[in-house]
């Protein structure tokens, strides 16, 4: 009796490790999937030298499953245009919290310039304009998975030719 006793507690602890952690391919908690369909604007050129005078980036989403999703966070690290990352610019991970339906579209709004990223821009000597922002989204979906995605915009030095 005691090894069919053995036998069945295995099982029953192989079914809840299977259970608890899922398998590889997620198929009992499947991850959701999203894709970044656009960037508005993704070029911004300033009229002006204030940060007043950016629109926000607003970026829009689209599930591409039946899992819905949370937006918890963003953080945001500036690189010059030849790839060189601007370490004193990285903004680091700041909570937010946006609901995305399954297979719905959602547009979230995120100022990615400030006054740091205009003031470098005017005050450099180099060359480094555009300024890229790539901005990294975190979300959790409803089944316990993180999801990571990244969209950019690019920030172009003022100009009095761009009035």
């Amino acid at each position: 009796m005691r090894y069919p006793a053995r036998i069945l507690i295995s099982l029953y602890l192989f079914a809840a490790a299977f259970l608890l952690t899922g398998c590889i391919d997620k198929t009992i908690y499947p991850a959701t999937d999203l894709e970044i369909v656009s960037v508005v604007p993704y070029a911004l050129i300033p009229t002006a030298t204030d940060t007043a005078s950016l629109p926000a980036a607003q970026i829009n989403f689209k599930s591409l499953s039946k899992v819905p999703c949370n937006l918890k966070s963003y953080s945001i690290s500036y690189y010059t245009a030849q790839g060189e990352e601007i370490p004193a610019l990285t903004l680091p991970k700041t909570a937010i919290e946006t609901k995305i339906d399954a297979e719905a579209e959602v547009s979230v709004e995120i100022r990615p310039y400030t006054s740091r990223v205009i003031d470098l821009l005017e005050l450099s000597s180099s060359q480094i304009s555009p300024i890229m922002a790539r901005i990294n989204l975190s979300f959790y979906d409803y089944n316990g998975n993180w999801l990571e995605r990244e969209a950019n915009c690019l920030l172009y030095q003022y100009s009095e030719a761009a009035e």
